[in-house]
């Protein structure tokens, strides 16, 4: 992962820190407050130009009274490129849960190649951040289309999470991971399939519906499937759920390929123990950096409200 190549960032937060609202002190509690991991790899990256423009984030633990955060954009050498403050006041509030509003415009154009990372500070002090890569793929030499073009990687290839649906008595894991242009056999392809199979030593035990779960070009966008138990294609309509019920101890392996040629896309691995699945250790409360821990929720889909769902965040080999 990116987190061990920048090795400059905590000076550049420390000046981003000492400029940011008159740094001031932070909120007593028991847990230091960090942005939701979703909400960051949701911001907005445009592929086409190099573009990053910050908009709202999720805080967990979020101190009370007014907002004093700030978020920024540090290259690899740890000079901050950028930065905008949030609005004084959350947008939403819940329990500890707290909604921070970027004060627009909040736009950063990045024009080299190179690794990058967004940092957030509140209160005087770095709580989250999210590097990324620029990577540019034209070279703009066309003499009629004569624009460079560009692609974000990074942790969108990495990581993925499972919430899970169905009952209280029978839960069912449904799987959440981001796809995009760079997934592709042709990069100026509009859209194409993947299929997910699980394995337990090495044998399929499950697999999404196949051609089924498509994704379309551009940057990394969010895509969920489920699993069914292992069933030929003209059965797809009367395929079983594969539940947490079915998941036997041990270790899994998650395999996520193209459906046109098969290509190796994802591989993701987990372990089930006493009938869970066991998260990341950076998903852990007291996590150190604390800067680098993935709160294991996210926003709830379809929901009218403020509210937030319980996810586990599993990784790729």
């Amino acid at each position: 992962m990116y987190w061990g190549k920048i090795k400059k960032w905590t000076c550049a937060l420390c000046l981003l820190c000492a400029l940011s609202l008159g740094a001031g002190a932070a909120a007593a509690q028991d847990n230091p407050p960090a942005v939701l991991f979703e909400g960051m790899m949701e911001t907005f990256f445009g592929d086409d130009n190099g573009l990053v423009v910050l908009g709202d984030y999720d805080v967990v633990f979020a101190p009370e009274g007014q907002v004093n955060a700030v978020v920024a954009i540090v290259d690899a050498e740890g000079t901050v490129l950028a930065q905008y403050p949030f609005y004084p006041d959350y947008g939403n509030r819940d329990g500890v849960f707290g909604r921070i509003k970027v004060q627009k415009p909040a736009d950063v154009q990045l024009t080299e190649p190179g690794t990058y990372t967004m940092v957030f500070a509140m209160d005087g002090a770095a709580i989250s951040r999210f590097p990324f890569v620029l990577k540019q793929t034209g070279a703009g030499d066309d003499p009629y289309n004569p624009v460079k073009t560009f692609a974000f990687d990074g942790h969108w290839r990495r990581l993925a999470h499972i919430r899970f649906g169905g009952s209280k008595e029978n839960p069912i894991p449904k799987f959440t991971l981001w796809m995009g242009s760079l997934d592709m056999a042709d990069p100026d392809t509009f859209q194409a399939f993947y299929l997910a199979v699980l394995l337990r030593d090495e044998e399929v035990v499950a697999h999404s519906k196949r051609q089924t779960s498509f994704y379309s070009g551009g940057h990394f966008e969010r895509k969920e499937f489920s699993l069914y138990h292992p069933h030929e294609k003209s059965a797809e309509a009367n395929a079983r759920d594969f539940a947490m019920a079915d998941l036997a101890d041990g270790q899994y392996d998650l395999l996520i390929v193209r459906a046109e040629d098969r290509k190796p896309l994802r591989y993701f691995t987990f372990t089930v123990a006493q009938g869970e699945i066991q998260p990341l250790p950076q998903t852990q409360l007291g996590f150190e950096p604390a800067s680098d821990f993935m709160v294991p929720r996210v926003r709830k889909r379809g929901s009218t409200g403020y509210e937030f769902e319980e996810v586990v965040w599993i990784g790729s080999k």
